[in-house]
């Protein structure tokens, strides 16, 4: 390890003292050559340089620059290379960043294995019966087989949908839009949080996406989309760890049905345009 690199490692010891760095004298070494070699004058750093370095990369230090700047001369082998103090501070502040946006990853999983011990997956299979039976009457309507339901968190089915986007003229008109849409009339608000949306086949990017900003506690589907899928398979939206809210996602639940339920269909579907290509 050199000898900047030592230092943006120790720069995330906010308050420490030189008598602190003492304790490990190469820490401390590293800290006053560093000091030196930002200076103009290596051999003999005055006051002000001090307080440059003070207010700059060296903010997390908690010493007076006339003690800094006394101390470093007591260096018996300085570095020879100058360094940059505006390159310096730039490598301290990149390394908190990285710093800080570890911590809250670690924060967020944290809070996601309390809130993963709190889920009652009892009823998962129920629901996600529903969603299919909802799957069926789009099957029906000639529509690719896919449906979802939305539950409050008493247990209470509050909205209903299945793709409708061939009957209804309408792209955005899949299962989960429609079910987040008569969930919302039926709460009265289009932030659903603590309600759980079941559908049989896993969102796509718009659907991912309404359903993060819907603010919904949990995302339970049944089979992968290879081709679409914006939760475990072609992009992975709900585990950016940048978004304000994150959704608990379950994957797999009756995922045979819904297999079943979409190979039928489109087997159906080649079926229809065979005979009307004889």
């Amino acid at each position: 390890m050199d000898v900047i690199e030592r230092f943006v490692n120790l720069s995330i010891r906010t308050g420490s003292s030189l008598d602190d760095l003492a304790k490990q004298p190469e820490n401390l070494n590293c800290v006053l050559s560093v000091f030196r070699a930002c200076c103009d004058c290596s051999t003999k750093p005055t006051k002000a340089e001090a307080e440059a370095f003070l207010s700059a990369a060296g903010s997390w230090l908690s010493v007076t620059a006339d003690k800094l700047a006394q101390d470093s001369l007591k260096l018996t082998a300085p570095l020879q290379a100058k360094i940059s103090l505006v390159n310096l501070t730039r490598r301290v502040d990149e390394r908190r960043r990285e710093i800080r946006e570890e911590r809250r990853r670690r924060a967020l999983e944290m809070e996601e294995v309390k809130r993963a011990s709190r889920v009652d997956t009892s009823r998962d299979v129920e629901f996600m019966s529903e969603a299919l039976a909802e799957a069926h009457k789009a099957m029906l309507e000639g529509e690719v087989p896919v449906g979802a339901v939305v539950v409050d968190p008493q247990g209470k089915i509050v909205g209903r949908g299945h793709n409708r986007v061939i009957s209804d003229k309408d792209p955005s008109a899949h299962a989960e839009i429609l079910a987040l849409r008569d969930a919302a009339r039926t709460t009265e608000n289009y932030r659903l949080e603590d309600c759980s949306l079941y559908v049989t086949l896993e969102p796509c990017p718009m659907c991912s996406g309404a359903i993060i900003g819907a603010r919904l506690s949990r995302l339970v589907y049944g089979a992968k989309d290879d081709k679409a899928g914006a939760v475990d398979s072609v992009v992975k939206l709900f585990k950016i760890d940048q978004l304000n809210h994150h959704t608990r996602v379950t994957g797999g639940v009756l995922q045979d049905q819904s297999l079943q339920l979409l190979r039928d269909f489109f087997a159906r579907l080649r079926q229809i345009r065979g005979r009307k290509s004889e």
